[in-house]
């Protein structure tokens, strides 16, 4: 069967959210069978009702997707699925035990079906697929969560397990997310939501599909690319990206070495008018990102680029990201991200950081007395001159 793959419509967050995952469903519409979508498939917990009554509209048309059979096993009772498009709800929609999310209103009112804890079955002409999910936990719970579960692939099926979740393997610097291997074994494919940037990758024996969202949400750098949905063949494993007509997204850093105000105007008014001129006749989500460091004296107080934002409001929405500032600043913050990484306390730290600032005066270690650089920092950091004095200098012969 063909399957389409999709997710984190973010229904409500903005004017592009709903067409531009209209456009998916109904391109799918033509080309699969049935349709996964893993989860943020709105933008807020409790949805206003127009979002809710613009998302109806979208789902009622894309609910039939041809001759396929659903059906649903919901507590060890087998019944008719009502809609192609098989979906879980993501973190966005999640909410607290007992309540009602938005995604179970749409499996209740026909719209969709929810596989979180349960199971669709899926057959055409004697292929059988079953979809299990999980929907958006918290993810220092998510390991936990799956083991409660036990999901178990089902036999003489092609099984799909749906989940939305950070991973290390796409997000290594999140310490609380699970990984590829605490996903349950023996699933033919696994799809993710959640994370906003496609990715088709096989580690640990499972092969995952993210199909990322359709929508720009976050404007980061990965989500410059073309937005859609995957095209997955079960009978062949063939997995094709279709990409869907979006808004362009254009994301641009500048970066900045002692600058003064001028400077850094001009190259970003330079970088702004290359970008409407490339995108004439549409208005683009442009994310202009400043780095560097500003000349001495000069702050990112002191610079107003308010000027360029109105001149080209009407052409372009604009977000600029003003990561330049101080030189001795960004120093400070580059000293923080090294404790960090060397797993240091504050106090070793700083001792390695008074070390450096000994060695760079060209003063040899060795020609302080010996074992002080120790109780030298602690006096410096307690602001006690004398005793700093004290410690450096040299014992008078006797």
């Amino acid at each position: 069967m063909k399957i389409a793959i999709t997710g984190d419509f973010h229904f409500g967050f903005n004017e592009d959210a709903l067409e531009q995952a209209r456009r998916a469903l109904i391109d799918a519409k033509g080309k699969a069978d049935f349709v996964i979508a893993a989860g943020d498939l709105f933008d807020f917990r409790v949805p206003s009702q127009e979002v809710v009554h613009d998302a109806v509209r979208v789902f009622d048309e894309a609910r039939d997707y041809g001759d396929a059979v659903v059906t649903v096993v919901d507590g060890g009772r087998e019944k008719p699925g009502p809609s192609h498009v098989i979906a879980i709800y993501g973190t966005h929609e999640r909410r607290t035990k007992g309540l009602v999310n938005i995604i179970e209103i749409l499996h209740a009112a026909g719209l969709l079906v929810n596989c979180h804890a349960r199971k669709v079955f899926v057959e055409k002409d004697g292929e059988r697929v079953c979809v299990q999910g999980m929907g958006g936990v918290p993810e220092e719970l998510a390991g936990r969560a799956l083991k409660l579960m036990e999901y178990q692939p089902e036999k003489g099926c092609f099984n799909i397990f749906i989940f939305h979740q950070s991973l290390t393997e796409i997000i290594p610097q999140d310490k609380d997310c699970i990984s590829m291997a605490d996903l349950p074994n023996g699933f033919d494919l696994y799809v993710n939501g959640h994370i906003h940037w496609r990715h088709d990758l096989t580690e640990a024996g499972k092969h995952l599909l993210i199909p990322g969202s359709t929508v720009v949400t976050q404007m980061k750098k990965n989500e410059a690319r073309p937005k859609g949905y995957y095209l997955f063949d079960s009978k062949t494993g063939n997995t094709e990206f279709v990409t869907v007509p979006t808004r362009p997204f254009h994301h641009q850093e500048i970066s900045f070495t002692d600058a003064g105000l001028s400077e850094v105007e001009e190259k970003a008014r330079t970088a702004l008018e290359a970008i409407a001129e490339s995108h004439a006749g549409q208005v683009p989500l442009v994310k202009l990102k400043l780095t560097g460091t500003l000349a001495p004296g000069l702050s990112n107080a002191n610079l107003d680029l308010s000027g360029l934002e109105r001149n080209y409001s009407e052409s372009m929405m604009l977000s600029i990201d003003r990561q330049i500032g101080a030189k001795d600043l960004k120093e400070k913050l580059e000293a923080v991200r090294r404790m960090r990484d060397e797993k240091k306390n504050a106090a070793e730290f700083g001792i390695t950081l008074l070390r450096e600032r000994i060695a760079e005066k060209n003063i040899p270690e060795s020609q302080l007395p010996s074992g002080a650089l120790e109780p030298l920092f602690t006096a410096l950091s307690q602001s006690d001159t004398e005793k700093a004095l004290e410690l450096l200098e040299p014992t008078e012969s006797t």
